[in-house]
């Protein structure tokens, strides 16, 4: 059915963005406030395609009209089943394979198109055991036919494991004043679910924030056509979102106003108080020196005006009497005082380390698949788990972080 320009028009800002449930309260080092440049600033406001409009009201006149759609729900129309992979058959992805699984082989796990990088978890939104694994995609496509970025949504409590994608989206105004939305043809290299929100790394831009409560339904069946086509009889039109059910409007950004710094990959940290994003950079040079840097969370549901690095660490190792940096990070968590990062070596097999600040390089923890990206941390099994890019080597898995005997 159309959507009248009336209901359009007359949707204006719904009720307050939701707030997540608090999150599971741990014994945690403080994180110490440190004069460092490094800081992101919060926008509220979109600007696509010169249509500017608050992000939060475009949202609302948006949800106002087709509605919110909650993760449970996607997960109950979940349209794809991967696989489980055991123990034995993971011991020849990684060496401290602990379990994971596969996605659909004739829609996922072998596609071209698409490639999955970021990946999160419960442990990281509420503290508690994985129930839903989340799992961001980039589209490879040229820009005529890119479709941006997407979101995968797992079922990892079933048996065999059902997800839906959802595609994310930025929100906007077209010239007529109506609410639509846009792909977001970016990297999405690294994925943080907190409480309700997901934090997306933007490489040099910062991050950009998405609210889980607020997953729109839309019209599947043009998959050339994304946002809202207008019918010119009177009626505004329809929302499509290309060949997807679902979309997830961002409700915010934080953009870098301080120094340089490539937002890589993004993770979250509960060991912390108050619990911290931590951002790592990638490099494919051993001149460059990547960092880690640790930006402190307001708390479940809350948006700080500013995130501010109370801590920024550079990763070295030694080579040839000489401190280079640790070039080809995909990832990083911290765990109390330990680091532990992904690392990538093209069409060979990956490693995971992990490093103290002070020493003076990584320790080998484990090999990883071919093409090892984002790391998120599982307290309650811990465990950490990451993804294969590769459509080869396409798996979602976690590893033990103990040394690999």
């Amino acid at each position: 059915m159309a959507i009248s320009r009336r209901s359009l028009l007359g949707a204006g800002v719904a009720a307050p963005l939701a707030a997540a449930a608090g999150g599971l309260a741990l014994p945690a080092p403080a994180v110490a406030q440190v004069p460092e440049d490094y800081h992101l600033t919060k926008r509220l406001t979109a600007n696509v395609r010169g249509h500017g409009a608050p992000y939060a009201a475009t949202v609302n006149a948006l949800a106002s009209v087709l509605g919110t759609v909650s993760i449970d729900a996607v997960l109950a129309d979940a349209d794809r089943r991967g696989s489980r992979v055991e123990t034995a058959e993971g011991r020849n992805i990684a060496e401290q394979y602990a379990f994971g699984f596969h996605w659909d082989v004739s829609g996922d796990q072998l596609v071209r198109d698409w490639r999955p990088q970021g990946v999160s978890t419960t442990y990281d939104s509420l503290g508690a055991r994985v129930s839903t694994v989340m799992v961001s995609w980039y589209d490879l496509r040229k820009p005529r036919v890119n479709q941006g970025t997407r979101l995968s949504l797992v079922d990892w409590s079933s048996e065999r494991p059902k997800y839906r994608h959802v595609l994310m989206v930025e929100p906007y105004r077209t010239g007529g004043g109506f609410p639509t939305f846009a792909p977001i043809r970016r990297h999405a290299g690294g994925i943080a679910w907190y409480g309700t929100m997901l934090y997306v790394a933007d490489t040099y831009a910062g991050l950009r924030v998405f609210d889980l409560t607020r997953i729109l339904r839309v019209r599947d069946d043009r998959p050339d056509v994304i946002g809202l086509i207008e019918n010119g009889n009177g009626d505004a039109g329809d929302y499509y979102g290309y060949d997807y059910k679902y979309v997830l409007p961002q409700i915010a950004a934080y953009d870098n106003t301080g120094k340089r710094f490539r937002y890589s990959a993004v993770s979250v940290d509960r060991t912390t108080s108050p619990h911290t994003l931590l951002a790592s950079e990638y490099t494919a040079s051993e001149r460059s020196r990547p960092k880690v840097l640790r930006l402190p969370l307001a708390g479940p549901g809350h948006t700080p005006n500013r995130l501010v690095g109370a801590d920024v660490r550079t990763i070295t190792r030694r080579r040839g009497g000489r401190t280079v940096g640790q070039r080809s990070i995909q990832g990083a968590v911290s765990v109390s005082d330990t680091y532990y990062l992904s690392v990538s070596a093209g069409d060979a097999r990956g490693k995971l380390y992990s490093w103290t600040p002070g020493a003076t390089r990584p320790t080998p923890r484990s090999t990883l698949s071919v093409g090892p990206e984002d790391l998120s941390y599982d307290g309650t099994e811990n465990v950490l788990w990451t993804c294969g890019e590769y459509a080869s080597f396409r798996y979602v898995y976690a590893v033990d972080p103990a040394p690999a005997r």
